[in-house]
């Protein structure tokens, strides 16, 4: 090698970038992306400075700089940050139904479950959210088990998939407060309190549906939209 010449990152050197990452407990495809860039890069300008540096020593005194938690923090703040993702997504979507026309939707809803408590038995209401709370259990477990076929097959595990698929990090368990659950088995309700029962039903109904069917159905787009590459490197 020339003196000026400078020293580039091979291709078997990537891969190794790679296995490192793995090593040190970064499993998401899309992470893993970014700090190889970013390892591979700092290697390359140490080699500028210090051309007989081997890779490994390059590599090690590199890894030094993220600390004695190594890439925890990294992976926790991207974490965060798609999670704020995920959030924002969800809660447009949730804010559609209470705007027109949506809005007409939500308030038959709420009325159906007031007059089905009025019309039919009081512990409609319990009835109802329970029902919804298995659907969307089992729903949950269907989406899981999904998604850890495509992680095998792919070999591959996408940050923001992950938190789509696993419905945000958010248990919908305990969604509905304790002493809601207690309340839904009384005989009688005032007026009020049906109406207070129906909307919260609804709501719980309408947040199960955004998290376990909206945002899944249109999960391939923003996960195109977040990462270029998830198109092709997901059927492989």
């Amino acid at each position: 090698m020339k003196d000026d010449e400078i020293k580039k990152i091979s291709d078997e050197e990537v891969e190794k970038l790679y296995d490192f990452t793995k090593k040190h407990f970064v499993y998401y495809y899309d992470l893993q992306v970014e700090l190889v860039d970013h390892l591979a890069n700092a290697i390359e300008e140490k080699w500028t400075e210090q051309p007989q540096l081997s890779f490994d020593d390059a590599l090690k005194a590199e890894f030094k700089k993220f600390g004695i938690f190594g890439f925890t923090g990294i992976v926790e703040k991207r974490q965060l940050a798609l999670q704020k993702k995920y959030n924002k997504i969800l809660w447009g979507y949730f804010k559609e139904f209470f705007k027109l026309p949506k809005i007409m939707l939500t308030l038959a809803l709420i009325l159906f479950v007031v007059k089905a408590m009025q019309y039919i038995h009081p512990i409609t209401a319990g009835v109802l959210a329970l029902a919804i709370l298995l659907f969307s259990i089992v729903r949950f477990f269907v989406l899981n088990r999904q998604y850890n076929k495509k992680v095998k097959k792919t070999g591959r595990r996408w940050m923001l998939e992950e938190t789509i698929f696993r419905c945000g990090g958010i248990s919908f368990i305990f969604f509905i407060p304790y002493n809601f659950i207690q309340s839904l088995f009384k005989d009688e309700y005032t007026v009020t309190a049906q109406w207070i029962m129906a909307t919260a039903i609804v709501l719980f109904a309408l947040y199960e549906y955004i998290i376990l069917y909206v945002i899944i159905s249109k999960a391939e787009k923003l996960l195109n939209d977040t990462y270029p590459e998830y198109a092709v490197l997901s059927q492989d």
